[in-house]
């Protein structure tokens, strides 16, 4: 078993023997069914649930659908629909989840191509669908993404991979960026020992600086019980992070819980003011944003890191921060321990 398939096979955690058992039991069909316009997009189905993700290569490699029974839990820029980078110029936003480089707080060059551009898309069978980036001339970095979806849970398992194509070295964290539908509930393990004096804070602009201050942080949308923050998204323009060890996220809308597992490591470097997750939201959206520590990349050298999405169909939409805390109990524990 090579390093991809091994991989993969502990993101989604599943008790098949091996992952070409997986690929071949998946139910996966594209070429030439379209989402919302886009005519490039892949469609993958869970065997025993009523799970759906759809990839679109052409704007990014991204997941623009994921959810159960039809309903989408990722947000989709309606005017952005069928429109690609080449026809929509720069600052095109799709939505769904993809990949960016971060830190942000760094103001990195923009790199569309890499954001938005035409992803290659290949079948790989026992690693499931491979996505590559074109070449993206502002910013001399390679990324590639492995997609496998568990045929029986429907959970979406993600190996991002980040390649020094440049001669000078380089550092540079992968930004998840997994768009939701805006108005739900956002679960955030806070880190006992955080550099926070609140355990998390708020993203503050300076003099054209992004900025996480260690202060104590409010906001009439945070609550923190007992131990993790519970914040109700919509409305203002807001963003929060943690630097939490929890390895998870969650968010609640309407009746699905969406969560994100991913690894943390005490030890490394998290260059987004120290936050290992970060959360943004207003009225339109809300974006759970994991984040890798970071990779400092000799030239030609690779960095790897895994992220895992699963969904939970919950009895009744969650309308308080009592009832979201209360969710808690219901995610399963880090493949990544």
């Amino acid at each position: 078993m090579n390093r991809t398939c091994f991989i993969l096979s502990v993101v989604l955690a599943c008790s098949m023997a091996t992952p070409s058992a997986l690929a071949q039991k998946s139910s996966a069909r594209g070429g030439g069914s379209a989402f919302e316009g886009w005519a490039d997009a892949v469609t993958l189905e869970a065997r025993d649930a009523t799970v759906r993700a759809v990839l679109v290569p052409g704007i990014g490699g991204r997941v623009m659908f994921y959810g159960l029974g039809g309903e989408n839990v990722l947000w989709v820029n309606p005017a952005a629909a069928g429109k690609t980078l080449a026809t929509a110029g720069a600052g095109f936003e799709p939505g769904g989840f993809q990949v960016d480089l971060g830190p942000e707080v760094s103001g990195l060059p923009a790199h569309p191509d890499l954001w938005a551009g035409p992803y290659a898309l290949s079948n790989r069978k026992k690693q499931g669908w491979l996505l590559r980036a074109p070449e993206d001339k502002a910013i001399e970095v390679e990324l590639e993404k492995e997609v496998l979806l568990d045929p029986a849970s429907g959970d979406l398992g993600f190996l991002h991979r980040l390649k020094n194509k440049g001669d000078r070295d380089s550092a540079f964290s992968l930004w998840h960026r997994l768009a939701a539908q805006p108005g739900g509930f956002v679960l955030l393990p806070l880190n006992k020992k955080s550099r926070f004096a609140t355990g998390w804070s708020e993203q503050k602009s300076a003099g054209g600086k992004l900025t996480y201050e260690p202060g104590r942080a409010e906001h009439p949308a945070v609550r923190v019980m007992e131990g993790v923050l519970v914040a109700r998204t919509g409305g203002e323009a807001t963003k929060v992070g943690a630097d939490s060890e929890a390895q998870w996220v969650a968010y609640a809308v309407g009746r699905t819980l969406l969560m994100a597992h991913f690894p943390v490591y005490s030890t490394a470097t998290y260059s987004e003011g120290g936050n290992s997750v970060t959360v943004a939201w207003d009225e339109k959206r809300t974006e759970l944003q994991p984040y890798s520590p970071e990779a400092r990349l000799r030239s030609r050298k690779s960095y790897e890191f895994p992220l895992k999405l699963s969904l939970l169909r919950l009895p009744a939409a969650v309308t308080t921060h009592e009832e979201a805390r209360a969710l808690v109990d219901k995610v399963p524990g880090s493949p990544f321990q």
